[in-house]
């Protein structure tokens, strides 16, 4: 019988792996908090359900290593606002049923709590119905985070966006400057878009190596979620995640926001519009007709 106790196991590949998988991870997980969708999805499942579903998923990211953090932005209509961790600058509100909840781990709670509240007062405090969010401007505040984050500690860290109300045109510069500052600093913005179209974050996705997630039925959604989005960069190597089939990559022009098949593009500073014009609006540049049509695109 062979003695299996004298074969020399291969030892770098086993180390390097169990390095990689000991480094802690964060997890920055924007919300969009427009309360006219969050009002058309009620109709199809209780708000309640998809906060509690959203809550584990970012309670399992925090049990699966001791040093993992979360933080958690809501994109509101005309704001964008952290719900967790709260800046040190702002007093905190008590926790909710702390009787209740005595024997539940004090980060799960805070997190719940924290959550919940932010998103209950931001709901109730406006009345419009505007079908827009600043998911520019919490991707901007994400990247910010991540980045001083990563200046204290070596960690890993992704985006994850859970998407509502859609693209807004008049956000298509600054959120690709988003997405390309989040490819240069490798990373990933996965999205789970629960209604609306995301044009320009199916971009993002691709774009970072994240993962495009469609939720039809959103009673499954801690499903999806664990099953899908829960895995970070370094475990899905070792796993079969879903892949994008088609993604739209047209771009929206800067005369009126349209979104463009066929187009017009400026040589100088490629500003995009869907007509010929006289001169580029952003850098002034002035073109005859024969110009314009060389430069048009597709």
């Amino acid at each position: 019988m062979e003695d299996f106790s004298t074969l020399k196991q291969p030892t770098g590949a086993w180390e390097a792996s169990e390095e990689a998988s000991d480094t802690p991870s964060l997890l920055v997980v924007i919300l969009d908090a427009n309360p006219a969708s969050w009002y058309s999805l009620s109709k199809r499942i209780p708000v309640s359900k998809v906060l509690a579903d959203i809550n584990v998923f970012l309670n399992a990211h925090l049990a699966f290593h001791h040093d993992n953090r979360v933080a958690v932005l809501a994109s509101h209509y005309n704001k964008v606002e952290y719900l967790y961790p709260k800046p040190e600058t702002e007093e905190t509100v008590p926790l909710l049923d702390s009787a209740k909840e005595a024997n539940t781990y004090r980060k799960f709670r805070e997190v719940d709590d924290f959550v919940l509240t932010g998103m209950r007062r931001l709901m109730h405090s406006t009345s419009s119905i505007s079908k827009k969010t600043l998911m520019s401007g919490a991707l901007s505040r994400a990247l910010a985070y991540i980045n001083q984050v990563q200046n204290q500690k070596y960690i890993r860290s992704r985006i994850v966006i859970f998407s509502l109300t859609g693209d807004v045109a008049l956000q298509y510069i600054p959120t690709m400057n988003c997405i390309f500052c989040a490819q240069k600093k490798n990373i990933p913005i996965s999205i789970c878009n629960i209604a609306g179209g995301t044009l320009f974050l199916e971009q993002a996705a691709d774009a970072t190596g994240g993962i495009y997630l469609k939720v039809d039925n959103p009673n499954g959604l801690l499903q999806h979620l664990m099953m899908t989005l829960f895995p970070d960069q370094n475990l899905r190597k070792h796993l079969n995640t879903p892949n994008q089939a088609n993604v739209d990559f047209r771009a929206t022009c800067f005369c009126h926001k349209n979104v463009l098949d066929i187009g017009f593009v400026c040589s100088v500073c490629l500003s995009i519009y869907c007509e010929p014009r006289e001169f580029c609006s952003t850098c002034q540049t002035k073109f005859t007709p024969s110009t314009l049509s060389k430069r048009k695109f597709s």
